[in-house]
């Protein structure tokens, strides 16, 4: 059975419902999808200030943090998390920075890729930090498998090609929707036609 490592840094707790969704769905298609985190020594500061932030805390802390052992052992790698000024979160980030050796080494060579975001202002905010991840993930000479163009599903809105972004809303109180979940039901169905 092939490994896919959805890897996610959440804040606001929608990264982290797309990220079990997306999990959910890949294991009803057969593939060993596992649900990682990335390190966040601030998360708890925020979640004493922002109820949106303490609903999925506990459920984010549960998670087991991503390790560079687990990206080797990982047939596919998806990574998810909020924009920043169009770009991926510090946190994220300062994991995909350790992994420097690992493109020296072309460890990740051939590995499948994807990618999604949660975003407060606009899809081409959002799509920008999808660029930088994509990015990353050719720089690891990895294999980008994009949502693509789809017309068959009813998106609320149109979605970049290269991954998936959530419109969360100013203060990321938009959870996500039926709507989405649609959208993340395609991807997975995607992803695992590659895995199979």
């Amino acid at each position: 059975m092939k490994r896919c490592s959805i890897v996610i840094h959440s804040v606001s707790g929608n990264v982290f419902i797309i990220g079990s969704y997306l999990t959910d769905c890949l294991k009803e298609k057969g593939v060993d999808a596992r649900l990682y985190r990335v390190e966040d020594t601030d998360l708890h500061i925020l979640a004493n200030k922002l109820d949106s932030v303490n609903q999925y805390y506990e459920d984010i802390l549960e998670l087991p943090v991503c390790h560079l052992s687990t990206l080797k052992k990982s047939d596919m790698v998806i990574l998810g998390c909020p924009t920043r000024f169009g770009n991926m979160s510090a946190e994220m980030k300062a994991f995909l920075d350790s992994t420097y050796e690992m493109s020296e080494e072309r460890a990740l060579e051939g590995t499948l890729f994807g990618c999604f975001t949660g975003c407060p202002h606009t899809l081409s905010e959002g799509a920008h930090a999808l660029d930088s991840l994509v990015y990353w993930a050719q720089i690891q000479a990895m294999i980008h498998i994009p949502f693509g163009i789809h017309t068959d599903v009813a998106m609320g809105y149109d979605q970049p090609a290269a991954g998936i972004v959530h419109l969360e809303g100013k203060e990321n109180l938009i959870r996500p929707s039926a709507l989405l979940a649609e959208t993340i039901e395609t991807y997975a169905a995607t992803v695992a036609s590659y895995l199979s």
